[in-house]
């Protein structure tokens, strides 16, 4: 495998990682003060596949102001978030 392919599946978990913590926080119930706890959220998770990269994943959406915390441990999706989190729902699912 040379590095771009490699580069490229890196890419596309923490892809992933980033839309399973998009999917998530999304409340379906529509309450605006829906909040997740993120230790709940990493005991959700298969240690093994997506549980190193959710630390990652987490920064770059709020960099991206797609989710928000006021306390460093509960988060919330932001109103980008959904609409980032339906893009991502509609494309196909990267291999």
């Amino acid at each position: 495998m040379d590095k771009i392919s490699i580069s490229q599946k890196e890419d596309n978990t923490l892809h992933n990682a980033e839309t399973f913590v998009l999917d998530k926080l999304f409340n379906k119930d529509g309450s605006e003060d829906y909040f997740v706890n993120l230790r709940e959220l990493m005991t959700s998770v298969d240690n093994t596949s997506m549980s190193p990269l959710l630390d990652q994943a987490v920064e770059e959406l709020i960099a991206e102001s797609l989710i928000h915390s006021d306390d460093g441990e509960n988060y919330q999706i932001t109103p980008d978030g959904i609409n980032e989190l339906k893009i991502r729902k509609s494309e196909p699912i990267p291999l």
